[in-house]
């Protein structure tokens, strides 16, 4: 039986996303488009009066993309803020919210939860194919249009990466409905998966660079959440401390010296498909070390490298024809303004 006090409660923790992101990717309130919040707001409506009618996974799930498209409102806010046509953004709101997001939300969340799983034999509790993969493919590829390049260091990175942390757990608290026996594991595994990430990412930055910086250990911290996203529900606590080893070292390696954009992007990707590849090897129950059968490992990358593919497809149909505006976007924020 959910327990809708739980499922509203943590609906509205994960709001705590919204500034997560905007610290981490610099971007300001100003910069927020009416456009986005609009779409959003349409979409929490519909969540809370599906979770009131008893629609409770449905509904919450429709909460969470809410809070995805304001994330991705707070991407918009850092790296397109010169984008004047209300039209076109709006398009490109809306083409991400229905195009990229929603369809491996519904693919996760469908029949109550169980169609992923149920159809397809694959797993991923906490939605990390539409939050992780979708959202990191349309970053990436957005970096990819503008090249824009930035070395300047965010000082208030691991701040907004703690709060899209801690909107990661309340995400996977609520997708389990009701506090029962495996509340606690999945709340463990949810902080201890991106801790050891950002112990991963310091160890690797202190060996590249000499030294630690907030931006290092909050791109550990970004990739430790997409990965529990997807496996905070299926693995013991052992096999969930080696997940963020894994992740928190590999996102230090790969996201430096690039845009906001990749920054974001890297860390979302990197642990959103290692994650959901991870399930396959230690996913309690089915996974090839506990079963001995490579089923789950095959289903996993079935399933991400389809998600891949309709996110990148969808997102270049979107952007590519924007190609000259977005890099003279990025021209113009990386030119020096004169001194008057």
């Amino acid at each position: 039986m959910a327990d809708p006090i739980l499922v509203l409660a943590c609906a509205v923790v994960t709001l705590t996303g919204v500034p997560g992101i905007l610290l981490y990717s610099g971007g300001t309130w100003r910069r927020l488009w009416p456009e986005l919040a609009m779409l959003a707001g349409l979409w929490a409506v519909v969540g809370v009066v599906s979770s009131l009618t008893g629609l409770f996974l449905p509904g919450f799930a429709v909460l969470v993309a809410a809070t995805g498209i304001l994330m991705g409102a707070g991407v918009a806010a850092a790296l397109a803020e010169r984008i004047a046509r209300h039209g076109i953004r709006m398009l490109l709101l809306a083409g991400f919210a229905l195009l990229v997001f929603l369809p491996p939300a519904v693919a996760v969340f469908g029949g109550s939860g169980t169609w992923l799983y149920r159809d397809l034999g694959a797993l991923d509790f906490a939605g990390a194919l539409p939050i992780a993969v979708g959202t990191g493919s349309f970053s990436m590829l957005l970096a990819l249009i503008r090249g824009e390049r930035s070395d300047t260091e965010r000082i208030l990175a691991l701040r907004g990466a703690m709060l899209f942390a801690v909107a990661g757990l309340a995400v996977a608290v609520g997708f389990e409905l009701r506090v029962d026996a495996l509340t606690p594991a999945i709340a463990l595994n949810m902080l201890m998966t991106p801790a050891v990430a950002i112990l991963a990412a310091a160890g690797i930055e202190r060996v590249k660079r000499g030294r630690n910086t907030r931006e290092g250990l909050a791109a550990g911290t970004l990739a430790g959440t997409a990965a529990a996203l997807a496996a905070c529900a299926y693995l013991e606590t052992v096999t969930a401390l080696m997940l963020g080893l894994v992740v928190g070292a590999v996102a230090e390696v790969a996201h430096r010296g690039a845009s906001a954009a990749w920054r974001i992007a890297t860390p979302l990707l990197i642990g959103g498909v290692t994650g959901l590849l991870y399930l396959g090897i230690f996913g309690l129950g089915p996974g090839f070390v506990y079963s001995g059968q490579p089923a789950l490992l095959g289903q996993q990358a079935l399933v991400v490298a389809a998600a891949l593919g309709w996110s990148w497809l969808v997102s270049a149909a979107m952007l590519l024809p924007l190609r000259r505006m977005l890099r003279r976007e990025a021209a113009s924020v990386s030119r020096p303004r004169r001194r008057a």
